[in-house]
């Protein structure tokens, strides 16, 4: 559509342009000249006719399509009119009265789609004053027309015969000119259509063409092709550039005037009265100086005229004046409004009709107060009070949708005797405050008293609590004391215990060994049978001492010397330990022989790789155990690795805890008393060590130890480090 509207556009102005030219610059035969300017009037006025048809059809039902259905009737009949003058004219201009008829038909039509056209009156004037306006523009418009176009066409020329039913023409344009003018004179330019002001400069077009038309006409010197035509050409285009806009709008919209354009029009309708009146007074001087003759018509049109201006001008003084007032009291917030002495309203301004709910301020006038406000009862009461010295209370609003809001009414007369002026201030926010703070308070007191019971509640409990506590404490102290005594106790058993059995035990070792030693002539099963004892006595002497360094660990007695340990040495002495006991033979050593000292205690060094063997040996009876050991930055790596079937996860982080038996299978049938691993991990924090468990993917579990090592520097003498440590 925007692309076929482009290229229409196109078209016509260049078709306007070749016409202009042909116009101005004649050529050819007159017959030729005469078929020609008719066809070229025919075709605008066919594009025209056909362009307000297609835009009658693109408008939905209402005020929009009838404006179009009845211009694009009235466009019809003028195309029929231009249509049949091309078969009237054989050879020179001949109208006949019919095609007079026909176009004064279509001027008809036209008045009344313009009549349809959607227009809101003004609202910032009083009807008095358009009446005037509308009263002195329509008449001094009608006396210029008369004394300067028609009244020297009626004079001058034989109005008679063929001709003389053109002067129709004018006379036509010229009613639908003035009827535009008193709309725009009267109606909100925001709401008049903008095809309304191509409309009215299409109009002027004619008007111009058609009385150039009947003094050619009449005298007749008229051909077709003449520059006149011109006139009509542009109208005609003022027409379709009207229907253009109408279809470039959305639909159901009427396109309207920019800005800038609604300003001018505005001001020319404030100063087109004045305008007028003054136009006509000074034509009618002018034709009174050089005619010598006074113009009746023009000479009392203008006087009467400067007469109902000047009254104009009065009600736009108190307009304006009034207007004033009128804003103040219609933008300020509070609810304002005026009645009688019968308590009829008159006045309200929107502050008063947003309170009381009416969606209109035409229910406004004559409604009782009664209405309004409540109890009605009284209202007769205030009204009187208000007309002789005014009248202040709280009463209710009845709202139209049935809510009541509580206000403050004042009534003050404005006229005594007669009028009231009164103001309605809203005292809902105001009710909703006290309401909030009396149930604020309200809930204060009731927390208050809440609080203070609560407090006697709290100090009686805490006060229970309290004695409970102290009672609770007292026995605490009581077992402290009695767990102390029983820990004392253990542990004096413990000592007493291992030191009167390490003695006897080490005695016992001592001869089993001087008789195995002497009586070579045992029988072999009795040897077998010694050895076996020794090797239980060998157990439980390290049973023993384990409990000893245990106690002594737990009591913070046992001595730890810090200093350079070869771990070559610590080997050679777990070898001699492990010498007699089975599984000795599945330990592999892959300690390298370059390996620095790590900086530890050497018996404590020795228990913990003793303990480590041992619970490999236990727990792992098949399989290599391999012992490695490396060094990596200041930090030295014992590992103990066997090939068994590993610790379950949910073992591991109790594994080094005290007395603590993994749930393994064999566990149950493996002899032990949880304190080896226990031990370890006590041993190599007490060395500044650390100690770490994990199961390998392949089978079996893998303990690493990690110590410093000795750092040797040149020129330094490192000495052991004699901590005590618990």
């Amino acid at each position: 559509m925007n692309t076929g509207w482009k290229a229409l556009r196109g078209f016509i102005l260049i078709y306007l342009l070749l016409y202009i030219l042909w116009i101005f610059f004649p050529a050819g035969e007159p017959q030729e000249r005469a078929l020609g300017g008719g066809l070229a009037l025919w075709f605008t006025g066919t594009v025209a006719a056909l362009i307000a048809l297609e835009t009658r059809t693109q408008i939905p039902e209402g005020n929009h399509r009838s404006l179009w259905t009845w211009i694009s009737a009235g466009l019809i009949l003028w195309w029929a009119g231009d249509l049949l003058r091309l078969f009237l004219v054989p050879g020179r201009s001949i109208l006949s009265p019919l095609r007079e008829s026909i176009f004064t038909l279509g001027a008809g039509m036209i008045l009344i789609g313009i009549l349809q056209a959607p227009r809101k009156p003004v609202q910032s004037a009083s009807k008095l004053r358009l009446w005037l306006d509308v009263t002195i523009n329509a008449s001094a418009v009608v006396i210029l027309v008369w004394l300067i176009l028609l009244k020297p066409v009626m004079e001058t020329l034989q109005i008679t015969g063929t001709y003389g039913v053109a002067i129709l023409y004018p006379i036509a344009d010229l009613i639908l000119l003035i009827v535009l003018i008193l709309i725009f004179q009267t109606g909100e330019t925001e709401h008049i259509p903008q095809s309304l002001g191509w409309i009215a400069v299409g109009l002027l077009a004619y008007t111009m063409s058609d009385l150039a038309y009947v003094y050619l006409a009449n005298s007749g010197a008229y051909l077709p092709g003449n520059p006149i035509d011109l006139g009509w050409t542009l109208g005609d285009g003022c027409f379709i550039l009207a229907a253009w806009m109408q279809i470039r709008a959305k639909p159901g919209e009427m396109p309207s005037f920019s800005r800038m354009s609604r300003f001018l029009i505005q001001r020319t309708r404030n100063y087109l009265p004045l305008v007028n009146v003054i136009a006509l007074g000074w034509y009618t001087l002018l034709l009174w100086q050089f005619s010598g003759k006074s113009e009746p018509l023009g000479l009392w049109g203008t006087v009467l005229l400067g007469l109902v201006l000047i009254a104009r001008q009065g009600i736009l003084a108190g307009e304006v004046e009034f207007q004033q007032y009128a804003n103040l009291v219609n933008h300020i917030a509070e609810p304002t409004f005026i009645c009688n002495a019968a308590g009829r309203l008159r006045l309200a301004n929107p502050a008063f009709l947003q309170l009381a709910g009416f969606d209109s301020p035409e229910k406004i006038p004559g409604l009782p107060l009664q209405q309004v406000f409540r109890p009605s009862a009284e209202v007769t009461l205030w009204v009187k009070n208000g007309l002789q010295s005014g009248w202040t209370g709280e009463v209710e609003v009845q709202r139209m949708d049935g809510a009541r809001l509580p206000v403050m009414l004042a009534l003050r007369p404005l006229i005594p005797g007669k009028t009231l002026a009164g103001t309605a201030h809203d005292l809902s926010q105001i009710k909703q405050q006290q309401m909030a703070l009396q149930k604020a308070y309200e809930e204060i007191a009731h927390a208050h008293a809440e609080l203070a019971r609560m407090n006697a509640e709290l100090e009686q409990r805490v006060a229970e609590k309290t004695a409970s506590l102290s009672e609770a404490y007292q026995q605490l102290e009581r077992q402290n004391l009695a767990l102390q005594n029983l820990d004392r106790l253990k542990s004096d058993f413990v000592s007493l215990v291992s030191h009167e059995l390490r003695a006897p035990l080490t005695n016992i070792s001592g001869g089993i060994e001087l008789l195995l030693l002497r009586s070579k002539r045992l029988p072999q099963d009795a040897r077998q049978t010694l050895r076996l004892v020794q090797s239980e006595i060998i157990r439980l002497t390290r049973f023993v001492e384990s409990i000893l360094d245990l106690s002594a660990l737990n009591a913070g007695k046992m001595p730890l010397y810090l200093g350079p340990v070869s771990l070559h040495a610590v080997k050679e002495v777990v070898k001699r330990q492990f010498a007699h006991s089975p599984g000795f033979e599945r330990i592999r050593w892959e300690i390298p022989n370059d390996l620095p000292d790590f900086l530890a205690d050497e018996q404590a060094l020795t228990s913990v790789l003793f303990h480590l063997l041992d619970n490999a040996v236990k727990y792992a009876p098949s399989g290599d155990i391999v012992v490695k050991a490396w060094v990596e930055g200041k930090q030295g790596f014992l590992e103990v690795r066997d090939h068994g079937q590993g610790i379950p996860e949910e073992d591991i982080p109790l594994l080094f805890t005290q007395f603590f038996r993994s749930r393994m299978s064999d566990s149950q049938t493996t002899y032990g008393h949880g304190l080896g691993l226990y031990m370890v991990r006590r041993l190599l924090e007490a060395m500044n060590g650390t100690i770490k468990v994990r199961n390998m993917p392949e089978g079996g579990a893998c303990f690493t130890c990690c110590l410093p090592v000795v750092q040797i520097e040149a020129g330094e003498d490192h000495e052991a480090e004699s901590i005590n440590r618990g």
